[in-house]
């Protein structure tokens, strides 16, 4: 029998609901700013800038003040802070899923779904 009470453990449920959230935002001021043309000049998109990269990139378009720089700067810290927070908990679901699904198969099976995870893990890069 597929035991399934782990999926409404909390700690699954409030990660599921922080990236459901957090991507429901990001989403949501993308769109924005994309709406009003902004960003259109990047030379690559914002989610391939690293910290550095997006506060001086917002210090050109923005022509922020010190004192909003130094605003901004903490906001990004907190901000990236939390992204690699929610990356890490992503990756514990995942593995928990992976793990659960790997429990259920035969030896061969199993084989067979280490490839196509190895596969998948390759493709996402």
């Amino acid at each position: 029998m597929i035991d399934r009470a782990s999926w409404s453990h909390p700690k699954v449920i409030t990660a599921f609901l922080a990236v459901f959230l957090a991507g429901a935002a990001a989403g949501a001021l993308a769109m924005k700013i994309v709406a009003r043309g902004g960003f259109s000049s990047a030379p690559h998109t914002m989610r391939q800038m690293d910290r550095k990269e997006l506060l001086e990139y917002f210090n050109h378009e923005l022509k922020l003040t010190d004192k909003q720089q130094q605003q901004v700067e903490s906001l990004l810290d907190d901000n990236f802070k939390y992204l690699q927070a929610l990356g890490a908990q992503l990756d514990e679901v995942r593995l928990h899923g992976r793990e659960s699904i790997a429990k259920l198969l035969d030896a061969d099976q199993r084989k067979k779904f280490d490839k196509l995870m190895l596969e998948w893990q390759r493709a996402q890069k």
